[in-house]
């Protein structure tokens, strides 16, 4: 049964109108068909907002009661209006299709390399396989070679070695170029050298020593020893090249004396030395000039007036005696070049050696005391200046190594 909104009377059949007031009934008349809205257009996706929920029915009240109308047949009753079905949301707009990438070239030619790479160590074996066995076999023939004493043919190995031997294998080389200037060291020729420079140096042939070293092969220079006696050879080298400069200084300074005693000194040290023969002439020069000059003096006393001052004799006596004493050293030099000499020449290495001391220069200080050792070996300076050097060398390793 429905009622009638407006009378709230009670309605028993499906009518159009009340036939109470005369309202229109709600509902009587045949739903329409629902049509489908056109679609829209596609607009930009948003976020879906859930349904409203229905709002509820409204609550009948009941009416008062009303005269209640004659019966009418009963008439079916309309089906019930369907709910219309919700609109689906449109679908989101798919999205612009990104045009693929061309392909990247560089991976082909990476994986192309990749395969080389594969052949060749399928092709060779493993990396480096062929250089590690051409480098043991380098190794151990050089081995073998300086073992039987064919030094020659050991080099030849060490070059092919040092070809082909690669990373940690260069080692082997390195081992091999050792052994091999050991035995070079210990051969009979390299000791022979060895022996003929020490003799050349402890003869003041230092020229020669010089030659001597420049002419052993690599292996021999190499040795400690060669090294020893080339640091000895320097400090004569040196201590001959100040003496040297002391000689022309002398010259430049007309001391003949002087002179001469340098030139001795340069002998003691190196007999070999080029400036030598030069150096003498011109100390013979030197002396030719000093000499005749008091001579000639006399000379014009002749030509003076006899008698014409009574002082005039006086000054040729004077004169004759200098030029006797003038002459006097000169026939007296085998004299010089004995005993008095070689202590004097002593006396300046020890100069030399004591000034080499304070200015720290130990090998330069042992070089001179060598030279007035081997000059005068009996001067008692020499062993306290070289107990002096001893322990001034030690001082000075001390605090070295303590300041380290």
């Amino acid at each position: 049964m429905d009622i009638c909104i407006k009378c709230k009377g009670g309605l028993f059949s499906a009518v159009s109108h009340c036939p109470y007031c005369g309202h229109a009934v709600a509902g009587a008349a045949k739903p329409a068909t629902a049509v489908r809205p056109p679609l829209p257009p596609v607009p930009v996706p948003v976020p879906v907002a859930p349904p409203v929920a229905p709002k509820p029915p409204p609550v009948p009240v009941t009416p008062a009661p009303a005269p209640k109308a004659p019966p009418k047949p009963a008439q079916p009753q309309p089906r019930p209006q369907a709910a219309p079905k919700p609109v689906p949301a449109p679908a989101p707009a798919p999205a612009a299709e990104v045009p693929p990438s061309p392909p990247r070239k560089w991976l082909r030619w990476v994986g192309g390399l990749a395969v080389l790479a594969f052949v060749v160590v399928y092709m060779n074996g493993k990396p480096g396989g062929k250089n590690d066995a051409a480098c043991n076999d380098a190794i151990d023939s050089g081995l073998k070679l300086v073992a039987n004493g064919s030094l020659d043919g050991a080099r030849q190995k060490l070059a092919t070695a040092k070809n082909v031997c690669t990373g940690k294998s260069s080692a082997k080389a390195d081992d091999l170029q050792a052994a091999i200037g050991k035995a070079g060291a210990a051969s009979g020729g390299c000791q022979r050298g060895v022996r003929a420079i020490e003799r050349a140096i402890d003869g003041h042939q230092l020229q020669s020593a010089a030659s001597g070293i420049a002419a052993l092969d690599v292996d021999c220079a190499g040795a400690s020893s060669v090294a020893s006696l080339r640091k000895q050879l320097a400090r004569q080298q040196a201590a001959a090249a100040s003496v040297l400069v002391g000689v022309r200084q002398a010259l430049d300074g007309k001391d003949a004396a002087a002179a001469r005693n340098g030139i001795a000194r340069l002998e003691a040290i190196d007999r070999e030395a080029a400036e030598l023969p030069q150096l003498k002439a011109d100390v013979q020069a030197l002396s030719a000039v000093a000499a005749p000059a008091p001579v000639s003096a006399p000379a014009p006393l002749e030509t003076a007036p006899a008698r014409s001052v009574s002082t005039e004799p006086a000054p040729a006596r004077v004169v004759e005696r200098s030029a006797v004493a003038e002459r006097r050293p000169l026939e007296t030099s085998p004299v010089d070049s004995g005993a008095a000499m070689r202590s004097e020449m002593a006396q300046s290495f020890l100069r030399d050696a004591e000034r080499s001391l304070l200015e720290g220069k130990f090998d330069a200080a042992k070089t001179y005391l060598e030279s007035a050792r081997r000059v005068d070996p009996g001067n008692a300076r020499i062993d306290n200046l070289s107990r002096r050097i001893r322990e001034r060398e030690r001082q000075v390793l001390q605090t070295e190594t303590t300041i380290n």
